[in-house]
C-alpha cells in the first residue's frame, strides 16, 4: 500500500498537466477580409464549437490538451479542416473561407424583386461571384460576360439566348441594372460598360428570357443585376492593379506601330462604418493604349455608396457613379490587309464623355410579412464626338419606383409595384426629344401545394416618346417549379415581353464612312415576344450541379437596323423565331480541387417570312472554364467557341471593305495565381493571358477582336 501511494504522489503532477484544459480562438474571414459572420467552428469528434460572431471572432473554450482538427463551415463557403494543437501556448488563428463553386443555398433577389432560393425559381438564372471576375482580370464588365454561357457580346451590344443582334449600339434588349435600379442612358438606351464599379460587385444575377413583366421594356430578353457590397463594420482597403501589353499582331502587315502597345489600371476601395451609417469610397484610372490605331481609351471612375441603419430592419442606401471617358473612335478596319487601321475618313475621330449615376433606395419593414421599397435614381450622359463633323448628346434620365412585398401566409406572396421614368434630350444627332414612361405590375407566388411552387404576374406599361403617339403594353408571365426530390427540380415559364423604340432608333440623322447616312424613322413602333421555357435542375449539392433549359421565343415589330433607299433606317421586322437549348454543367473533381463549368447553346434563329437566319446569332456556342487549386497557387483554362454567323449585315458590301470577312470564334484564355499573406494580410497575383493562340475573328464586321495579350494584376486587403 505504501508503495501504491508513493508512486500515487509521484504521477499527480503529471496527471494535472495531462487534465488541464485549453481554448482555441481566431477569426473567420473570406479572401476579401471580410468577416463570414455565423462560422460554424467545430472540433471534430467532440461536442466542442463555436459560431463566428459579427466580427467573424470565435472561442472555444475548456478543451483538453491535445492534437485535435477543426472543420468550419458556412453556407455559401468551401468546408475547411484545420489540424490544432490544444496546449498553453496555443496561438489565436486566422482561418480563411472560400467561396462554394456549387451553392445550394444561393440567394437572388433579380427573378422577383424579393430574396428567392435559386432552387425555387421558375425562370433559368446564373450567379458570377467577385472572385471570378478579378481573377480572369476582366477590365471591364462586358469582357466577363463574354464567357458565362447563354450570354453573347457583339461588341458592347449584351444578348442572351438570341434576344439581340447587332443594332448600332442603341436600343438594349437585356436590362443592365446596379443594384436593381436600371443602367441604361436617356438618349439610345445603351449601357456603357466601364460605369459599373467591378471592385465592389458582391454577385451578379443574370435572369435568362424576357421579364418585362416586372422590369418593363429594356427587360425583353432578360435581365443582368450587379448587385453590390455592403459596408462592413471594421475598416477594409482594398487597393487592385494591373499592368499588360498586346503581343504582336499575327501578321508582319498589320503591324502599324513599333512602340510596345499597353494598358494598365489601379483602383482603390475603402470601406468602414461609423455609428450607424456604413459607407464605401472607390477610385479607379484604366488606361489602353490599345492594339488598334485610334483606339486608346483613358479612363475615370469614382464611385461611393452610403448605408443608413436607422434601425435593422429599416435602412437607407445611396450610391452614385461618375465616369470620364476619353476615348478613339475605330468603327471599322481600312481593308482585311490593314485590319488594325480605321479607314482613312474616320481616323483621327475622338469621343469624350462624362456620365454621372445615382440611386437612393429606402428599405422599410412595416411588420413580419410586409416590406417596401422606394427607389429613384438620376442618369445624366454627354458626349461629344470630333471627326469630320462635331456630334453632342446630353440626355437627363429621372426614375422613381414604389415596391412592396406582402406575405399573406406561408403559401402566399404578393409582389407589387409602379414606376414612373423622364427623360430629355438635347442632341444634334438625335433630336431635341423628351419621353415619359410609366407602369404597374403585380406577381404572386403560391406554395401551397406539396413540393410546388408556382408564380403568376402582370405588368401594365406607358410609353410617349416626344410628338410620337403613346403607346401601351400588357405583359403577362407564369411559372412553376416541382421539387421531384432533394436533387432534381423542374421548372417550366411562359411570359411576355414589349421594348419600345429609343429615341435614338426614332430620330437618328448622321452621315457615315462610304457616302450613306442614317435616317429618321418616326413610324417606328414597339416589339413585341412571347417566351417559353422548359428546364431541370439535378445537383447532388456537393459535385454536380447539371442545368438544362429548352427555349422558344417569338417576336413582333423586331427592330433592327436595315439599309433601304435612302439610307440606313431601323425598321420592324413582321416576325423572328428564336429556338434554342441550353445545357450548364458545373463539376466538382478532385475531391474539390479542380472545379470545371461547361456551357452549351444551340440556337435556331430565323426570320420565317424571308427564310432567312437572324444576323449575328451563332448557332452553337460553348463556353468552358476550368480551375485547380493547389493552395497556395490557382491555375484556370478559359474556352469558348461560336460558330460561324449565318447572315451578318447587309453593310459589308456598300461600306466596309472585305466586311464579309468573318469565321468561327474560338477563344483560349489560361491564368496562373497565388495567394499569400504579408504578414497577417491577405494578398493575391495573378498572371493572366488572353486569346493565348493569337486567334483573329470579329464579333461586327470590319471590327478585329483583341489580339493576344499578357497581364499581371495584384490585389491586396487591409
Amino acid at each position: 500500500m505504501i508503495i501504491k501511494r508513493i508512486i500515487l504522489l509521484l504521477l499527480l503532477p503529471l496527471i494535472a498537466v495531462y487534465s488541464q484544459n485549453g481554448s482555441v480562438k481566431g477569426r473567420v474571414i473570406n479572401y476579401h477580409a471580410e468577416p463570414v459572420i455565423g462560422a460554424n467552428v467545430i472540433v471534430k469528434g467532440t461536442t466542442y464549437g463555436a459560431a463566428a460572431d459579427e466580427k467573424g471572432n470565435f472561442e472555444i473554450n475548456e478543451i483538453p490538451y491535445g492534437n485535435y482538427s477543426l472543420e468550419i463551415s458556412s453556407v455559401g463557403y468551401e468546408k475547411k479542416a484545420v489540424d490544432i494543437t490544444v496546449s498553453m501556448s496555443t496561438k489565436p488563428l486566422k482561418i480563411f473561407l472560400r467561396e462554394a463553386a456549387i451553392e445550394t443555398e444561393q440567394i437572388i433577389v433579380s427573378a422577383g424583386k424579393y430574396e428567392q432560393k435559386q432552387e425555387d425559381l421558375t425562370v433559368s438564372t446564373d450567379v458570377i461571384q467577385p472572385d471570378y471576375i478579378t481573377r480572369q482580370n476582366f477590365q471591364t464588365f462586358d469582357e466577363m460576360l463574354r464567357t458565362i454561357p447563354g450570354v453573347q457580346m457583339n461588341l458592347e451590344q449584351v444578348s442572351i439566348r438570341g434576344s439581340s443582334g447587332y443594332s448600332k449600339g442603341v436600343g438594349a434588349r437585356v436590362l443592365v441594372a446596379l443594384n436593381g435600379i436600371p443602367l441604361y442612358a436617356g438618349d439610345n438606351g445603351d449601357v456603357v460598360w466601364e460605369i459599373i464599379p467591378i471592385s465592389d460587385v458582391e454577385r451578379v444575377e443574370v435572369i435568362k428570357g424576357p421579364s418585362s413583366s416586372l422590369y418593363g421594356s429594356s427587360a425583353i430578353g432578360g435581365v443582368i443585376n450587379i448587385i453590390t457590397k455592403s459596408a462592413v463594420k471594421n475598416p477594409v482597403t482594398y487597393v487592385r492593379s494591373y499592368i499588360g501589353f498586346y503581343d504582336n499582331p499575327s501578321y508582319n502587315v498589320w503591324k502599324w506601330n513599333k512602340a510596345s502597345r499597353t494598358f494598365y489600371g489601379v483602383g482603390v476601395t475603402h470601406s468602414s462604418s461609423v455609428g450607424k451609417l456604413g459607407y464605401t469610397l472607390s477610385f479607379k484610372r484604366f488606361d489602353d493604349m490599345s492594339y488598334r490605331e485610334n483606339d486608346y481609351s483613358k479612363r475615370y471612375l469614382g464611385y461611393v455608396k452610403l448605408d443608413y441603419q436607422f434601425t435593422t430592419e429599416n435602412h437607407l442606401t445611396f450610391f452614385a457613379d461618375y465616369l470620364n471617358m476619353d476615348r478613339g473612335n475605330f468603327l471599322y478596319w481600312k481593308d482585311s490587309r490593314d485590319a488594325l487601321i480605321p479607314d482613312s475618313a474616320d481616323n483621327g475621330n475622338t469621343v469624350k464623355s462624362d456620365r454621372i449615376f445615382t440611386g437612393l433606395i429606402y428599405h422599410h419593414q412595416f411588420s413580419d410579412k410586409l416590406n417596401a421599397d422606394f427607389k429613384t435614381s438620376y442618369y445624366r450622359t454627354n458626349f461629344d464626338g470630333y471627326g469630320l463633323e462635331v456630334t453632342s448628346s446630353t440626355a437627363d434620365l429621372v426614375r422613381g419606383e414604389a415596391l412592396t412585398n406582402y406575405k399573406f401566409s406561408d403559401s402566399f406572396r404578393l409582389t407589387s409595384g409602379a414606376e414612373v421614368s423622364y427623360s430629355t434630350v438635347q442632341s444634334n444627332i438625335f433630336s431635341n426629344t423628351d419621353f415619359i414612361g410609366s407602369g404597374i405590375y403585380a406577381q404572386v407566388e403560391y406554395k401551397g401545394i406539396k413540393d410546388l411552387i408556382a408564380t403568376a404576374g402582370i405588368r401594365g406599361d406607358y410609353i410617349k416618346i416626344d410628338t410620337i403617339d403613346g403607346k401601351f403594353a400588357v405583359t403577362p408571365r407564369a411559372g412553376l417549379n416541382y421539387k421531384l426530390n432533394e436533387n432534381f427540380i423542374m421548372r417550366a415559364s411562359i411570359g411576355t415581353g414589349f421594348r419600345a423604340p429609343t429615341p435614338a432608333e426614332i430620330f437618328t440623322t448622321t452621315s457615315l464612312t462610304g457616302g450613306l447616312s442614317i435616317k429618321g424613322n418616326p413610324d417606328l413602333t414597339a416589339e413585341t415576344n412571347v417566351s417559353a421555357e422548359v428546364g431541370f435542375n439535378y445537383s447532388d449539392k456537393k459535385f454536380l450541379d447539371w442545368d438544362a433549359a429548352l427555349f422558344y421565343t417569338k417576336y413582333k415589330n423586331y427592330i433592327e437596323p436595315n439599309i433601304v433607299s435612302d439610307g440606313i433606317k431601323f425598321i420592324n421586322v413582321p416576325n423572328a423565331d428564336v429556338y434554342g437549348i441550353e445545357n450548364d454543367i458545373t463539376l466538382q473533381l478532385i475531391d474539390g480541387l479542380l472545379t470545371s463549368k461547361l456551357g452549351y447553346m444551340y440556337l435556331w434563329a430565323r426570320d420565317p417570312d424571308k427564310h432567312k437566319a437572324l444576323k449575328y446569332r451563332p448557332r452553337h456556342s460553348v463556353t468552358t472554364n476550368f480551375l485547380l487549386r493547389l493552395d497556395p497557387v490557382e491555375l484556370g483554362l478559359n474556352f469558348r467557341f461560336q460558330s460561324k454567323f449565318e447572315e451578318i449585315d447587309d453593310l459589308t458590301t456598300t461600306l466596309v471593305v472585305d466586311g464579309d470577312k468573318h469565321v468561327p470564334i474560338y477563344v483560349t484564355d489560361a491564368m496562373i495565381g497565388y495567394n499569400f499573406f504579408i504578414g497577417n494580410v491577405p494578398a493575391k497575383v495573378h498572371l493572366n493571358a488572353k486569346n493565348i493562340l493569337n486567334y483573329n475573328y470579329v464579333e461586327f464586321i470590319g471590327n478585329l477582336a483583341p489580339i493576344r495579350n499578357f497581364s499581371l494584376s495584384a490585389e491586396i486587403y487591409f
